[in-house]
């Protein structure tokens, strides 16, 4: 049986990416607000207006508004008489 071999070009056609500007206000966790997207670590200052990719603000967006939900979510939990949580 023959083998073929399968190249793959390694020119990668940079393609500027859009950036927005986004502010995180300290919230008390630290001078920096850290993650990684798939496989990118990322690293935003808080109390400062920086421009970031858009996917990454996507990201951060998200994951505030996915925290005050659930903030909201064991509030009403408590409030009900249901078991405290911790």
């Amino acid at each position: 049986m023959k083998k073929t071999e399968i190249t793959a070009s390694t020119e990668i056609e940079a393609t500027p990416e859009e950036t927005v500007s986004i502010y995180l206000p300290s919230d008390g966790t630290g001078a920096f607000l850290e993650g990684c997207l798939n496989g990118v670590n990322f690293r935003i200052p808080t109390d400062t207006l920086v421009e970031v990719p858009k996917r990454i603000a996507d990201v951060v967006r998200e994951s505030r508004s996915e925290l005050i939900r659930g903030a909201r979510a064991v509030e009403a939990f408590a409030s009900q008489g249901g078991r405290r949580i911790g």
